[in-house]
């Protein structure tokens, strides 16, 4: 994997720009893991400008990655289209009015995480940070370019430390933050408690739910590896699933396999923790001390959670998205689908993860 010593930006912040930035907005609004990842470099900016006003530009669905971050001053939120249903002129409205309030903030330093300069440049920032925009022209790109690293053999997390090199940060590879609501986990435990939980025995978290298809592993494979964990001395297992009919068109859910699952391991203290909002998922993954999940947000949530981690990768690439600061067996069959990963294969990575611990 290539170090960001052998990575850095063509441009840092002109030094006619003069002044520290008194205010800087970080703009990232696609995934969960996505987000999760620019965590380092706003704890890195918070620590460099301890005074500055820093805000992040987020979407209705990952919002409540941010919440109760210690690092953010302000949290503002892009209204995705899919999570609105069909109110096309609400969400149009909602767009307008951020963008407004953007551009009369008027902030110092702006900061596209992932691109985006198109609509960035209407953010009324003084200055724009972003990575080199490949599809545009030279007179369409930000202030402050950054060189893209391979993203094949570079993590999320170390790609964003060169935008934070380029704003006078020189490391932002710290941990993830993520801070669970104390209230929903207070809420979700007394939930499970009175199903048989015991929160003070160490529980195995299980996630079954993945968008993609090459990220799915079977349900009779998780029913066996779980069997053979609970053999082996696992005492109770969290189940999370995103609830719903597999053909739901906007939130489709994995309520029928989760159904399954548990039906396969009736008599196992196997205790279902069906999440609907990512702030549940975060306050119900926080109980579990350990997670067996496939690449997607809920691994990042795991890792930022410093749960370790078996992970089963399918066609994404691994040194991009492998969990970030935490002990972690990544499991990546040469066909590229997790449906051909074995569970002899899933007890092996589980029994190396356990030396690790």
């Amino acid at each position: 994997m290539a170090s960001t010593d052998d990575l850095r930006p063509a441009s840092t912040l002109p030094a006619q720009y003069g002044a520290e930035p008194a205010s800087i907005l970080v703009v990232r609004r696609d995934n969960i893991g996505d987000l999760l990842c620019t965590t380092p470099l706003l704890s890195a900016l918070r620590a460099r400008y301890p005074v500055a006003f820093l805000a992040v530009l987020v979407s209705s669905y990952n919002r409540d990655v941010v919440e109760g971050n210690p690092d953010i001053d302000a949290v503002y939120v892009f209204p995705k289209r899919q999570q609105q249903g069909n109110r096309l002129f609400s969400t149009l409205w909602q767009r307008w009015r951020l963008r407004r309030a953007l551009h009369a903030r008027r902030f110092d330093v702006i900061i596209l995480a992932n691109g985006g300069w198109r609509y960035g440049r209407h953010l009324g920032g003084r200055r724009v940070i972003g990575f080199i925009e490949r599809d545009n022209g030279p007179d369409d790109q930000p202030d402050v370019v950054v060189p893209v690293p391979d993203s094949t053999s570079v993590h999320e997390v170390r790609k964003l430390e060169l935008i934070g090199r380029a704003i006078g940060v020189p490391r932002a590879d710290g941990p993830l933050t993520l801070i669970p609501q104390p209230a929903r986990v207070a809420a979700i435990r007394a939930r499970l408690e009175t199903a048989g939980f015991d929160p003070r025995i160490p529980a195995t978290g299980i996630h079954i739910s993945t968008r993609r298809d090459t990220q799915r592993w079977p349900i009779e494979h998780f029913a066996a590896l779980i069997r053979a964990l609970h053999d082996q001395g696992t005492r109770q297992f969290l189940l999370y699933w995103s609830p719903g009919a597999e053909d739901d068109p906007m939130h489709p859910g994995d309520d029928r396999k989760a159904a399954a699952l548990l039906d396969a391991l009736q008599g196992l203290p196997v205790h279902p923790c069906p999440t609907t909002r990512v702030a549940e998922l975060v306050a119900a993954m926080s109980l579990a001390d350990c997670m067996v999940c496939s690449d997607g947000g809920a691994m990042h949530v795991a890792a930022a959670l410093h749960l370790p981690i078996l992970c089963f990768f399918g066609d994404s690439h691994v040194a991009e998205w492998h969990p970030w600061g935490v002990p972690c067996e990544v499991l990546q069959d040469a066909s590229k689908r997790v449906d051909a990963i074995r569970v002899e294969t899933a007890l092996a990575g589980w029994q190396r993860l356990v030396e690790k611990r």
